[in-house]
């Protein structure tokens, strides 16, 4: 619907038909969606530490996210430095999933050097100081996330499955929920599944790796992921460098409507240039895939919000309510949106960010230059 919308000392003070301007600056927004700030549920943003992270303004602002989880780029032998010099200095607000590995994601990338994941010792697990490091920080620490991988476990099946008992053991002395990324992992699929409780979200649903939640044969949904959904299991897109195929993604949801609950990007510095660039073009490749815009948006705002226990103040444009907002433009263009292994589909339409509101202070936008991928950047989770 069209309305006009007043903001006041970073909170939306009214929205309704007609306003009267005064001697307030005016926004055109014509011709524009006007959203709730989009949500990144999944993000590496403590740069300047390990291989992963970027910047923050990298994922969120300048994208037309204004609010982001980190997901277990932190553990709490490093999560003191990431709250002092990053979070505390981002104009995003910035939540934060612990590592159960004390030492955080610091490598695991199969092509750099050194290759080595944070599960390759169980000494790095530590339940008592992650629900320590919540109970401190109840603000920004919401959760726990682990990394089900092979190659992070040094090919160790005992190594991941004390790591997954451990963040689990964890989230749930802190009343918090576990993140679980599981891709080319020795943890069998349903094992990690049937663990999984209400409110909890595994991640990388759409990945192309051989312990795909996803049928073989079919490509139906399986039991367990059925299950999962069933119980309150959140279902995150986590698009990733090795974590999301069109041919997956097609067959769940075109075949078996089989939609994500969330829509995030899992970007960091090995696919900020392609093939994930942004959120909004994240959201595009549902949009291609015939989610509804409504869906699209819901899935990048309010329900992320949910997911993080702070939407009585995020994910929802309402009078009172932090001026969280993002302006976006369907534009009408032919663009090759690219999966990880560089298949293409060539979409109508994508949603492109032009502006942002964060606290009712506003900032520009850019638009992802999308571009075929080298095939240097292609890799797969467990592959090498």
């Amino acid at each position: 619907r069209e309305a006009d919308m007043r903001v006041r000392d970073g909170v939306i003070d009214t929205i309704g038909p007609n306003l009267s301007v005064g001697e307030a600056k005016v926004l055109d927004a014509s011709g524009l969606l006007v959203v709730p700030g989009l949500i990144d549920l999944h993000v590496h943003v403590f740069n300047g530490v390990g291989q992963w992270a970027i910047d923050p303004e990298h994922a969120g602002l300048r994208t037309g996210v204004t609010t982001v989880l980190d997901t277990g780029t932190a553990g709490t032998a490093t999560f003191d430095a990431f709250h002092r010099y990053i979070i505390k200095e981002a104009e995003e607000d910035i939540f934060v999933l612990l590592n159960i590995s004390t030492i955080g994601c610091l490598f695991g990338h199969p092509d750099v050097e050194p290759v080595m994941g944070e599960l390759i010792d169980p000494r790095y697990f530590h339940i008592s100081s992650a629900v320590e490091c919540i109970k401190k920080y109840p603000h920004r620490v919401v959760g726990m996330k682990v990394r089900l991988s092979s190659t992070l476990a040094d090919n160790s099946m005992e190594n991941e499955q004390r790591a997954f008992h451990d963040a689990r053991e964890a989230s749930v002395l802190s009343e918090t929920f576990l993140m679980v990324h599981h891709a080319g992992s020795n943890v069998p699929t349903a094992t990690m599944l049937d663990g999984l409780r209400q409110g909890d979200v595994m991640t990388h649903l759409y990945h192309p790796h051989g312990d795909s939640p996803f049928e073989r044969r079919d490509k139906r949904p399986s039991d367990a992921l059925r299950r999962a959904r069933e119980r309150g299991v959140v279902l995150d897109v986590g698009h990733g460098v090795g974590a999301f195929s069109w041919p997956v993604a097609e067959a769940a949801c075109q075949g078996h409507d089989f939609w994500p609950d969330t829509i995030s990007t899992d970007i960091h510095a090995f696919n900020e240039n392609g093939p994930v660039h942004d959120l909004p073009t994240t959201m595009s490749k549902f949009l291609h895939l015939g989610m509804s815009l409504p869906e699209v948006i819901r899935a990048s705002t309010r329900r992320p919000a949910e997911v993080l226990g702070i939407d009585d103040r995020f994910g929802l444009l309402d009078r009172g309510r932090q001026a969280d907002i993002t302006l976006l433009r369907v534009q009408q263009e032919s663009t090759n949106l690219y999966d990880v292994r560089g298949q293409s589909r060539t979409a109508e339409k994508r949603l492109v960010p032009v502006s942002v509101l964060k606290r009712g202070v506003q900032h520009e936008c850019r638009a992802a230059d999308i571009v075929a991928p080298s095939p240097d950047t292609w890799w797969v989770i467990g592959s090498r």
